[in-house]
């Protein structure tokens, strides 16, 4: 039974401090979560891969303004985002039509692109968490006795 406790990760440590001034005894108990190291790590990527997920919508919603103020494809900027965009708006183009005004574009297909990766990118998140993450446990008990003192 022992070798098998000793094949388990150390998740945590206690320690015990006790002072004793004479007149008073202190003692605190602290129990450690070693896991901190995980939760960083695991934190760090979920952040990443929010982040990579918020320049994508970014990226689409660029798309999305430019098309609306009817910018010029040749400008090289705005052909930069278009050209980027069109990476990660293909699979909902032709999902609906695109309603314009002389020049003007409403791009509902990137639109609908912004909510679905938004949602992606959330479920991505939370199933990070969940899969990976171990929450933390550290907690303190201080105990303080008075000692009664008999003098002779």
């Amino acid at each position: 039974m022992d070798e098998i406790n000793e094949l388990r990760p150390v998740d945590r440590q206690e320690h015990i401090s006790v002072q004793d001034t004479g007149h008073r005894e202190e003692s605190i108990h602290v129990v450690e979560d070693l896991n901190a190291a995980r939760r960083l790590g695991v934190s760090r990527f979920a952040n990443l891969v929010a982040l990579f997920f918020i320049l994508i919508e970014a990226i689409i919603g660029l798309r999305v303004l430019l098309k609306l103020i009817a910018a010029n494809p040749q400008n090289p900027i705005a052909n930069f985002i278009f050209t980027l965009s069109d990476l990660f708006i293909w699979p909902f183009m032709g999902l609906t039509g695109l309603p314009s005004l002389e020049n003007f574009v409403l791009d509902v297909p990137a639109i609908v692109a912004i909510f679905v990766y938004a949602l992606v990118g959330w479920l991505v998140v939370k199933l990070i968490w969940l899969l990976f993450y171990w929450p933390a446990a550290r907690s303190v008990r201080t105990v303080e006795k008075e000692r009664d003192h008999i003098h002779y």
